[in-house]
């Protein structure tokens, strides 16, 4: 379940001081970016206490912390497999949101230790995971056992997403299981821990942050495809094609403003959930940015940073407007 994330090592010059090895850490956690995970958990939560008047701290407080551990866990099994393969020793790009974090090709992080801090994390989250599973009723009640199956995939989904023997995104899935897992995976299982039930208002809105965080990832692979090539990782993206997977890349962005509408048009979400919409200037320009320089891993930036800034905020006005249908 790799979350698409700007790479921890600057472009900047070769006199700046090396990083200590706290910020070597820090890097190498790529915290910031738990936005991918915890703006659409935030969404279920909230949603599930407009829906159904639900609300438990406790479940909320290891909901969100367990995502974030799974998150962390990710981000860094993620690097570390690309980096025993070889992909971030062959990227050859500056572009800070590609590439993979470049914490461990500068050797002060021994691939080791790195490895053992993402099990760490991973152990973590599923420790939380377990006890929410076993606090709502475990297989014994309908919530409990779709919440184990939610817990499943999530888990495969953040060891085998390059990790071997499935290696998901070199057979082309990556983004399929990023989508899935950060928006309908993530989303409707914080719902479901909060509501005891899944609603089609949870399905739509988490749809639509899904294909935003794929889109993440998508445009962020455009400066790789040389580096994915040469240790055979054939994404989506790289099977396609750059032209091709540019329309793919505008269909994610301009079909997530749909969802909302939908759920809206079936009374499963407040009309105030459309404030997302105020995004969609911001939507236009990301493409206008994306279509000039996708051939260009340096000019592309722009684009990839607009794509995260897109999503951060599509999400944060999701959830002030379903928390703003609490009022009426």
């Amino acid at each position: 379940m790799a979350a698409p994330q700007p790479s921890a090592e600057p472009a900047g010059s070769h006199s700046a001081a090396p990083p200590t090895q706290g910020k070597l850490w820090l890097l190498a956690l790529r915290a910031p970016f738990l936005i991918a995970s915890l703006i659409p958990a935030t969404l279920g939560i909230v949603l599930a206490f407009e829906q159904v008047g639900a609300f438990n701290g406790a479940l909320a407080a290891f909901t969100l912390g367990g995502i974030a551990c799974f998150q962390l866990a990710t981000n860094m099994l993620n690097d570390n497999f690309d980096y025993r393969s070889g992909n971030d020793l062959a990227v050859d790009h500056k572009n800070p949101f590609a590439g993979g974090g470049r914490v461990l090709t500068t050797g002060r992080i021994a691939p080791a230790a790195h490895l053992r801090v993402a099990l760490a994390f991973l152990s973590l989250g599923t420790l939380a995971g377990l006890s929410i599973f076993f606090a709502i009723g475990g297989f014994s009640t309908a919530a409990g056992s779709l919440l184990f199956f939610i817990g499943i995939l999530g888990f495969g989904a953040t060891v085998f997403y390059v990790g071997p023997p499935l290696k998901l995104a070199h057979r082309g899935l990556g983004e399929i299981v990023v989508g899935t897992c950060f928006g309908p995976l993530v989303l409707v299982g914080a719902y479901l821990v909060q509501a005891r039930t899944v609603s089609v208002g949870a399905l739509m809105l988490s749809i639509a942050m899904g294909l935003l965080i794929a889109a993440i990832l998508w445009i962020n692979e455009f400066p790789d495809q040389k580096a994915d090539l040469s240790v055979g990782k054939r994404t989506a993206m790289v099977r396609l094609g750059p032209v091709r997977s540019l329309d793919v890349y505008q269909a994610m962005l301009v079909a997530a403003f749909l969802f909302p509408f939908l759920a809206v048009g079936l009374n499963s979400a407040p009309p105030t959930a459309l404030l997302p919409l105020l995004t969609f200037p911001l939507a236009l320009k990301t493409l206008r940015v994306a279509h000039a320089n996708y051939a260009d891993p340096h000019a592309l930036i722009p684009a990839n940073g607009m794509t995260i800034q897109l999503t951060a905020v599509f999400g944060l006005l999701l959830i002030v407007g379903v928390a703003l249908g609490t009022l009426y």
